[in-house]
């Protein structure tokens, strides 16, 4: 009775595992496939498992399994009952129905109901080859394989982000194979354990499994080596890019679409462009002007819509440039093929690295987006270099600025607003920028009005606004959560509320450093990197680029001239410069560039002593090897050291003779399958020619069997031990 709760415990602990492994295939299923009705599919998961685990009768299972599946059919699909007459009509006619599909190979056209069914069949079949490689096998290696390539690949070309779902698995499962393997070694040494010496052996493989993940978590980790290929595959497929979905969550990536915004996304890693310039900068793409409620489209305000230039031409643009003296170039390499020009704030010209002939660049006067074309087709760029002068403000203009003689096409254009924008919206602009003077001074409290209101930066919790909402009203009123399109959409729309001029701007962030050579950096720009920002008009100096976008640095240069005392210098440099106050949400970037600190020490002290780690880890893994290779002789050596002092009684003689068993094991002497103590220990004694094998093994079934110990004579048996130990490793 005691040895069969213990097997039932024993696979119920296997069992429990194994749920919460297959709980794990299917999260990222239900995830992708949007399929509802995750407890259910569990239910029958546990049902599956609980059958299997008091060996139902095969009949009874079979019936039980299959009055779930057509209840879960019937009451999922049509809402009748599974017991009436319109439910079962329902089932048989479902059945006959998509049977006769697939005889005829017309899977699309199988029913969902149907689809379900096999899905579930599916389940209960890979519960069934579960069963017999835990019990009849005794290894789940190749479910735990499976569950590893499964998700692992899911991983790698979807959105589903399986990071702690391999680490749960790989964790669970190691422990799954160590129980496995220790019932396999107590099956074929005939040993019976009780619940006292079976925990004495798992709790340390637990424990020690447990250790080295958590060591594993926790020690300083390298970048990875190599560069990601799937996004180049998606990119060679014409898939890669941003993969703006009709539904559910999308990608990040630059988008020609913004008329509706909102909505969570996931990261792409797929590399848009490398830049080499002396800085990192903001590259801006175009603007939007017009504003609806829910997003941005471009207007058409100028008829003549474009203007053609040649390469190394300058450029007619509506951002201020800054002296001649401090041009500089940026050469752009583009890997992912998008047809427009990424520019620099200061853009002067656009040169090409090979033959010009025949190239020319057409700017949309609208949205000052410039697209390359050759022979007057559309016709993207793989290199090409732009020249700029980044232009640099005064801050005595700035701060002098007001609106007393604006041009009336800027207001005509640049101060659009829906006529059903909420009156709190113009109300809560109004009250951010009073006491403020200047045109730049109200600008610069809009945007940092954004980072002292508990506001919160985040891609994955982030609202649609439903039909009768206003998407800037819902994030300022209503979620505060959101992304660069919200704080940006909204400072343009405060900014109009006040009568200041302003447009919407997208494009790349200056991404990260990969190379550097002298002066100039390499810049890696990823889809990651796709961002969008604000252009504000400043009467008598120009448009200037604002970023209230938590996390994110502005890239505009001001010169606080010397009407301004060091004081207040200092001050405003501060202000300028800061965009990351203390008690903010910091970019994933920024984040993840200050945990990289403590890798970045581990790997320089490793490149300053490559010579002495290379020599120490070349000695290490010569050792490792020689050990391994010897251990037939070492090991039986250090069992007799330790034991030498200990005393053998009741409490150890069990543990020692397996011991001696395992030994004989390395040495050669293995014991059949099927063969008894007793033959094994007649062989082992007539090839050392001696009869100490055959005294303990006698003690021992006397010991086991009869738990009778009291004429065993265990000095003497621990001389045998050591006895049969030295001969056979000598």
């Amino acid at each position: 009775m005691k040895k069969n709760v213990f097997s039932i415990v024993e696979l119920a602990v296997y069992y429990v595992i194994v749920f919460i492994i297959l709980r794990e295939w299917l999260i990222p299923i239900m995830k992708l496939t949007g399929t509802g009705h995750m407890e259910l599919i569990l239910f029958f998961i546990a049902l599956s498992l609980i059958l299997s685990l008091f060996r139902i009768h095969f009949v009874v299972s079979i019936v039980i399994k299959l009055a779930y599946i057509s209840w879960f059919i019937v009451t999922i699909y049509s809402g009748y009952s599974i017991l009436s007459a319109e439910g079962m009509h329902f089932l048989v006619s479902e059945l006959t129905a998509n049977i006769g599909l697939l005889v005829q190979a017309n899977w699309v056209s199988v029913t969902d109901p149907f689809r379900t069914l096999l899905f579930l069949v599916l389940i209960w079949m890979l519960i069934y080859l579960i069963h017999h490689w835990i019990t009849v096998r005794m290894s789940i290696f190749y479910f735990l394989v499976l569950t590893v390539l499964f998700i692992g690949t899911l991983d790698t070309f979807t959105e589903y982000d399986g990071t702690f779902a391999i680490i749960k698995i790989i964790l669970l499962g190691l422990i799954t194979i160590a129980f496995l393997f220790l019932k396999r070694l107590i099956i074929e040494s005939g040993a019976e354990l009780d619940w006292l010496k079976y925990m004495k052996l798992v709790v340390p493989v637990i424990l020690l499994i447990g250790l080295s993940c958590i060591t594993a978590i926790f020690l300083p980790k390298s970048e990875p080596q190599w560069p990601d290929p799937v996004p180049f595959l998606k990119a060679a497929a014409g898939k890669g890019g941003n993969e703006e979905g009709q539904k559910g969550v999308s990608k990040v990536g630059y988008g020609e679409d913004d008329s509706n915004l909102g909505g969570p996304f996931v990261a792409d890693d797929t590399i848009v462009f490398t830049a080499q310039s002396e800085t990192k900068q903001y590259w801006r793409v175009e603007t939007r002007d017009v504003y609806t409620s829910r997003g941005w489209i471009k207007s058409d305000y100028f008829t003549d819509a474009s203007t053609v230039f040649d390469p190394y031409m300058d450029i007619t643009h509506s951002l201020p440039v800054g002296p001649e003296e401090g041009t500089k170039q940026a050469a752009i390499s583009m890997l992912y093929p998008y047809d427009f020009v990424v520019q620099p704030y200061g853009l002067k010209s656009v040169g090409l690295m090979d033959s010009n002939e025949g190239y020319q660049f057409l700017m949309d006067d609208n949205s000052e987006k410039i697209t390359p074309h050759f022979n007057k087709n559309p016709a993207p760029l793989t290199n090409y270099f732009v020249e700029y002068s980044k232009p640099v403000f005064l801050y005595s203009d700035l701060k002098n600025s007001n609106l007393d003689n604006l041009d009336p096409s800027l207001a005509e254009r640049y101060l659009q607003l829906p006529e059903n924008l909420p009156d709190r919206v113009r109300e809560l602009a109004v009250s951010v920028v009073e006491g403020e003077e200047s045109v730049y001074d109200k600008a610069r409290a809009i945007e940092m009005y954004f980072r002292q209101n508990s506001f919160r930066y985040d891609t994955d919790d982030v609202a649609i606004p439903t039909e009768d909402q206003d998407y800037v009203d819902q994030f300022l009123f209503e979620t505060k959560i959101g992304y660069c399109d919200n704080f940006s959409t909204s400072m343009v729309v405060m900014l109009r509320s006040v009568g200041i001029p302003a447009r919407w701007v997208k494009g790349f962030a200056g991404g990260e450093i990969i190379d550097t050579n002298g002066d100039m950096k390499t810049y890696e720009v990823t889809n990651n990197d796709a961002h969008s920002w604000v252009e504000a008009f400043i009467p008598n100096v120009g448009w200037i680029n604002f970023e209230p976008t938590i996390g994110f640095s502005n890239t505009r240069s001001i010169d606080y001239n010397i009407e301004t005392s060091e004081v207040e210098r200092d001050e405003l440099s501060v202000n300028e410069e800061k965009t990351e106050p203390d008690e903010v949400v910091e970019d994933k970037k920024d984040v993840q560039q200050k945990s990289s600190n403590g890798n970045n020490i581990f790997l320089n002290a490793i490149k300053e002593y490559k010579w002495m780690f290379l020599i120490g880890f070349i000695v290490l893994v010569g050792a490792a090897l020689l050990l391994y290779l010897k251990r037939t002789k070492w090991i039986p050596k250090v069992y007799v050291k330790f034991n030498r002092k200990k005393k053998l009684d009741e409490s150890s003689f069990e543990l020692m003779y397996l011991q001696l068993l395992k030994i004989l094991e390395m040495k050669g002497f293995k014991r059949q399958k099927g063969q008894t103590l007793q033959s094994f220990a007649k062989e082992i004694d007539r090839y050392f020619e001696t009869n100490h094998m055959g005294k303990m093994t006698n003690a021992y079934e006397q010991y086991i069997y009869a738990k009778d110990s009291a004429e065993v004579d265990f000095n003497q048996m621990k001389e045998s031990w050591e006895y049969l130990i030295n001969r056979a490793t000598s």
